[in-house]
């Protein structure tokens, strides 16, 4: 067997990356110096990640991760010559920067859920794009195959690639050798003495006790900073090879081809088993039964857009709400049954001037259905004041309302709507993430209940937003002399500068979650709390 041996200078000391060239397989990993070292840093970036991000999901320890694993993946992929620079790839890893910018910023603690699943999904997608491997090269209507090769296929089959990669190194010399070998020794040495000696401590009659007590004395600085070998390396260790998996398996162009674009095409047309004249009648079908229930329902549909209730409905919220609902629903199956329209068609005896038609004129009753339920959850918010429930089905349904248009367009120029659909899908997430959305709520409740269009404050919504809160409710505070409700704000209030005390005093340790927890939300609550104090 022959072996390339691969040289690196680093510190006076020769490396060696052994790598086989005569291996017929081309699919093997074959690691270089590069490898070796990326292969250190996600050793890095696993356990940050596990204490910054996994095991919070807050404040600014999320921005600086999120930076440092794009200028790594950056300059990994660059020096394997697999970095595409594309407005794509641009796009993309401006909106996961983005996304980790707003950690440092807001808390945001309503959209927990959804903006770390995105930042994950995004930080993985923007790989693939950035290295080219995408099933077509770009983002388009394979889209969720794309998603699955990212998230599963690419990573756990490379997830041995890191440790191939330290399995490879090898010093120079033989002095070299022995003074790792001595190192390795010692810490070795270290880390049993710090286990054993508690033991033997306990085990002695009296005589030991003085000894292991100054063992215990010269090791206690060392076990200070070797404190996160615990439950922090269970899980940085596959955290770690996870995302070297990713990353070296798009770099070296393994298993990135399990899904090509021929089998993904012909999967698709294999899905084409519908005669276009069914798709015709059943499209026709459902546009007429749309036409003759709008029309026999005009007052009850058409009601919202002019701040009434239809006859029969005496309340706001049942009204509004069962009617968003309801067309909500309605929307979402107008959306499938397009898909599959266009997907299920065969393309023998395909007239595409009707199957446009068709598609055109679903689009437009469904943004008229999209424009009437967003009438009714705007008569609710108007009523009963915004929440985060009633603020992003709003969004949602400009979403859609985006998409639905973009679709009377693709009949008449073609491009990937999902492509589109996951750009503006995007932008509106990053926007949100960015606006602070807690504090717009609360902000907008606040102003109406000052101004008397609003009934009452809801004192909960305060409570779950944390610091988002602080601003407003003062200025409700210092506003009203209902005894009631400034108790209630008071309470609130106190709970906050309380809370803010108390991180501020914590101990800061940025390798076991401190200060990087902390966004600039906390700063300006606890800037306006600390000379304050309120009665409740």
């Amino acid at each position: 067997m022959e072996y390339v041996i691969m040289n690196m200078c680093e510190h006076g000391m020769p490396v060696h990356i052994m790598q086989e060239t005569s291996d017929p397989n081309e699919n093997k990993f074959k690691p270089d110096v590069t490898d070796f070292l990326f292969a250190l840093k996600a050793f890095v970036l696993g356990y940050f990640f596990t204490i910054w991000v996994f095991l919070s999901w807050q404040g600014w320890g999320v921005t600086v991760f999120t930076t440092v694993y794009l200028y790594s993946v950056n300059k990994y992929l660059n020096k394997k010559d697999s970095l595409v620079r594309s407005r794509e790839s641009i796009f993309w890893w401006i909106i996961t920067w983005v996304v980790g910018i707003s950690y440092a910023l807001w808390d945001n603690r309503s959209l927990s859920l959804i903006r770390g699943f995105f930042l994950f999904c995004s930080a993985v997608y923007y790989v693939i794009v950035a290295s080219g491997r995408t099933v077509m090269g770009r983002t388009g209507n394979y889209l969720l195959l794309d998603g699955i090769n990212a998230l599963f296929f690419i990573p756990f089959g490379n997830f041995l690639n890191q440790y191939v990669s330290v399995k490879g190194l090898r010093w120079g010399t033989e002095k070299q050798k022995k003074t790792i070998s001595i190192v390795a020794g010692l810490l070795l040495a270290l880390f049993l003495v710090m286990c054993l000696n508690p033991l033997l401590s306990r085990a002695d009659s009296g005589g030991f006790r003085i000894v292991s007590g100054f063992i215990a004395s010269i090791f206690a600085l060392a076990k200070e900073y070797l404190k996160f070998i615990h439950i922090y390396l269970f899980f940085t260790i596959p955290i770690a090879a996870y995302i070297y998996g990713l990353v070296s398996g798009v770099a070296h162009g393994k298993a990135t081809g399990l899904i090509k674009p021929e089998s993904a095409k012909k999967a698709a047309d294999a899905l084409r088993i519908i005669q276009p004249t069914t798709i015709y009648i059943a499209l026709g079908a459902v546009c007429g039964l749309y036409f003759i229930f709008i029309l026999s329902q005009l007052p009850y549909f058409f009601s919202a857009f002019t701040g009434n209730r239809p006859i029969g409905w005496l309340v706001y919220s049942e009204y509004a709400r069962q009617g968003f609902f309801e067309l909500c629903n309605i929307v979402f199956i107008n959306l499938v049954i397009i898909m599959l329209g266009n997907v299920m068609c065969k393309k023998e005896g395909y007239n595409m001037k009707l199957f446009k038609m068709y598609n055109i004129i679903l689009a437009c009753i469904t943004l008229v259905l999209i424009a009437t339920a967003f009438s009714k959850m705007a008569l609710y918010i108007n009523v009963y004041g915004l929440t985060m429930r009633r603020l992003l089905p709003c969004l949602f349904m400009v979403f859609l309302s985006a998409v639905f248009v973009a679709l009377i367009f693709l009949q008449k120029r073609e491009f990937s709507i999902l492509h589109f659909a996951l750009i503006i899908g995007s932008v509106l997430l990053c926007i949100l993430f960015l606006s602070n959305p807690d504090a717009i709520v609360i902000r907008y409740n606040v102003n109406r209940y000052l101004s008397g269009t609003l009934d009452e404050i809801d004192i909960d919504m305060l409570h779950s937003s944390w610091f988002a809160g602080v601003k407003p409710a003062v200025k409700v505070y210092d506003s009203i002399t209902d005894n009631n409700t400034r108790r209630q704000i008071g309470y609130y209030l106190n709970q906050q500068k309380d809370r803010a005390s108390r991180m501020s005093h914590e101990k800061v340790d940025l390798t076991d979650g401190g200060a990087n927890v902390l966004s600039l939300e906390y700063y300006l609550a606890r800037k306006i709390l600390r000379w304050s104090s309120f009665v409740y």
